[in-house]
């Protein structure tokens, strides 16, 4: 692939209900606003003098006070200490700057996201914190079905909805949000139960979950929960994914996985073979006149198709599909 490691930033979707993944859009009107800024209204809250500490240190507060439409998802300083604490981190100061600046890059989200653009939807958005390759931002996932819920690690808290700014809005988070895995996504998104289980209870034999955490570039191939239903539906004899026999499945999922590379979907051409993925096969790419990325799978199958693209963790990318891939059976 002659472009794999070329990037580019995550493209922000309106939001469309019968999506099964989807991107949140923003909304930054109607608004009675105050003058202070973000960063204003940051200085003026007790629980947050943690997080006002950390962005002096990490020379972002000048960023929270430009012109713009934010969201800064505001760790409480109960929030702060745990990290420190599960860090080893004795203070703030402690902390590296680079790591701080990251973490705190990745509570500010890309546009301006009020409780009414979250509450009982789920989806993407992308935070400033840099991605692995050049150009890339980190994508977060939002769950608005139970309170307002990011990557599976914050929370909104209670009455600490919508504060708003000149330059946006605030959200008074119960966790700090450190930059996501693949893994992250997997176990965040709902939509990502049976690969989950694949992944963890129906493959005991490797680590899946070690190998989709570690540091370096992936580019992660997720079916969703209707795909294994699809899989499961086409052989009599499995019920479930513990049917399948374990080498079968490993190199199933192997074959959703490309070690090395970072392959957003514009580094996509027409007729493109992919890198070998870890199990060996190399998947072929139909790009359509509308732009909807098609794959032919190692078993020629050609039914698979990205249903959303660009999800970008920091090992790499995931790009979720509606089929489960199947790799050549006779190699």
């Amino acid at each position: 692939m002659k472009k794999y490691l070329r990037s580019q930033s995550i493209l922000l979707l309106s939001f469309f209900a019968l999506m099964a993944v989807s991107c949140l859009s923003d909304d930054n009107g109607g608004i009675q606003r105050p003058q202070e800024n973000i960063a204003d209204i940051v200085k003026s809250i007790d629980d947050l003098s943690l997080l006002e500490s950390a962005l002096e240190r990490a020379d972002l507060v000048s960023n929270l006070e430009e012109l713009g439409s934010f969201t800064l998802l505001a760790p409480t300083n109960e929030a702060f200490t745990t990290f420190l604490e599960d860090n080893d981190f004795a203070d703030i100061d402690a902390i590296p700057v680079d790591v701080l600046r990251q973490v705190l890059l990745n509570h500010v989200l890309v546009g301006e996201f009020r409780s009414t653009n979250l509450i009982g939807q789920s989806g993407y958005v992308r935070s400033f914190a840099v991605g692995p390759v050049t150009d890339t931002r980190m994508s977060m996932y939002v769950d608005g079905t139970d309170g307002i819920g990011f990557n599976n690690v914050a929370k909104v808290t209670q009455g600490g909805r919508d504060i708003a700014a000149s330059n946006g809005s605030i959200h008074i988070v119960d966790g700090v949000i450190e930059l996501p895995t693949l893994v992250t996504f997997v176990l965040a998104d709902t939509n990502f139960r049976d690969l989950e289980t694949a992944l963890t209870a129906a493959t005991p034999s490797v680590d899946y979950i070690m190998l989709l955490s570690e540091t370096g570039l992936l580019t992660l191939f997720a079916p969703l929960d209707n795909a294994f239903d699809t899989l499961l539906s086409g052989n009599p004899d499995w019920n479930s994914l513990d049917d399948i026999d374990e080498d079968l499945l490993n190199a199933v999922l192997a074959h959703h996985v490309i070690g090395g590379a970072n392959i957003v979907s514009t580094d996509i051409e027409n007729d493109e073979e992919s890198p070998a993925t870890l199990e060996g096969d190399v998947l072929t790419f139909t790009v359509t006149s509308n732009n909807t990325i098609l794959i032919t799978d190692g078993s020629d199958n050609t039914d698979t198709t990205v249903t959303a693209a660009d999800i970008q963790a920091s090992n790499g990318v995931l790009h979720v599909i509606n089929r489960v891939m199947i790799p050549n059976t006779e190699n």
